[in-house]
């Protein structure tokens, strides 16, 4: 399976954790948490490193992927969102990047008449108009 879904899993885990704010999540707890959706979810065995969950939470932190996460560090070793209800998953697109989507979307209808698949053309038109009320409201 590509790298990218197993980092999308950390990432969501990762997420899911810290938006509990009733627990303390010390790194460990994070890469035990992550080790255990990649084996749950794609029956992966080995254990995810104390590493690679670093560079998850400085790759959630940064702009890289749109997210710019609000993770602290407290006590000196717990980690949480230092925003109460901040999660990735409700991270907003810019206009930048509803721009690159909507050109790639542009892109992908040029190969409408040439695939079978007659849906293409249904989810394209259908996330154009998503995204362009997305665009409205920024």
């Amino acid at each position: 399976m590509p790298a990218n879904k197993n980092a999308l899993i950390r990432y969501k885990t990762i997420d899911r954790c810290l938006k509990n704010k009733y627990r303390r999540w010390t790194l460990d707890d994070l890469v035990e948490a992550c080790s255990d959706a990649l084996y749950e979810m794609e029956g992966i065995r080995r254990g995810v490193s104390i590493r690679t969950v670093q560079a998850d939470i400085q790759i959630m932190r940064s702009d890289k992927l749109g997210y710019e996460a609000p993770i602290e560090v407290y006590d000196g070793k717990f980690y949480r969102y230092a925003e109460e209800g901040y999660s990735i998953s409700n991270s907003r697109l810019d206009s930048e990047m509803c721009e690159l989507i909507s050109d790639a979307l542009d892109k992908l209808r040029q190969f409408e008449s040439i695939t079978p698949a007659t849906e293409l053309g249904n989810i394209l038109t259908v996330v154009k108009h998503k995204l362009e009320l997305l665009l409205e409201e920024t």
